[in-house]
């Protein structure tokens, strides 16, 4: 099984050693399974669109994870923008016969990213967005039977959130090592 994800800064692992991201923890815990990091810090999902068929379509994996949209929150981009974004990503996925997987993106810890990142935000509007988003990806995925990956609930419902961020929007390694988890607990479904 080959994977390209492609993303933003929480795919590329933005504020972490390369050896604790997500990606790298799992191709260092599952045989067969090759996971390719193509998270661009900073990236909207305009951007991976538009970089979707050379860094995806042309490594000719089996599976892609998609995941993006904060950053299209952050500079204030709608919601409909980010869902025809990846709607048109997921087409192209399914043009060349590559499985995709929809990653739903984190949330923000507001008073963190306050002191860490930008004080002049409202985080809470964008997590409002998120939490829209995620509602879509939820019920477009299952309209479409394309899996998904919800790492926003795994760390909405954690018990220290602020163990998990490095400013309040990027996660940590122990984030990191969350999202592996939850991962490797759908990729174990899919291989089986």
């Amino acid at each position: 099984m080959k994977i390209v994800c492609i993303g933003d800064s929480l795919t590329f692992g933005y504020g972490v050693n390369k050896n604790y991201r997500w990606t790298t923890l799992i191709n260092n815990s599952l045989n067969n399974v090759e996971l390719i990091n193509k998270g661009a810090n900073g990236d909207s999902t305009a951007g991976m669109l538009m970089r979707f068929h050379t860094e995806v379509v042309l490594n000719a994996p089996s599976n892609v994870i998609i995941m993006g949209g904060t950053n299209d929150f952050l500079i204030n981009s709608c919601l409909n923008n980010v869902k025809e974004n990846i709607k048109l990503m997921i087409k192209e996925a399914t043009t060349y016969n590559i499985q995709p997987i929809i990653g739903i993106q984190i949330p923000i810890k507001p008073d963190i990213a306050k002191q860490l990142w930008v004080s002049n935000i409202n985080y809470s509007l964008i997590n409002e967005k998120l939490k829209e988003y995620r509602a879509w990806v939820i019920n477009f995925s299952k309209e479409n039977n394309i899996q998904y990956i919800d790492f926003y609930s795994a760390f909405i419902y954690s018990e220290n959130t602020a163990d998990l961020y490095v400013d309040g929007i990027h996660p940590t390694s122990v984030g990191h090592t969350l999202m592996a988890e939850i991962l490797l607990k759908v990729l174990n479904k899919i291989r089986n």
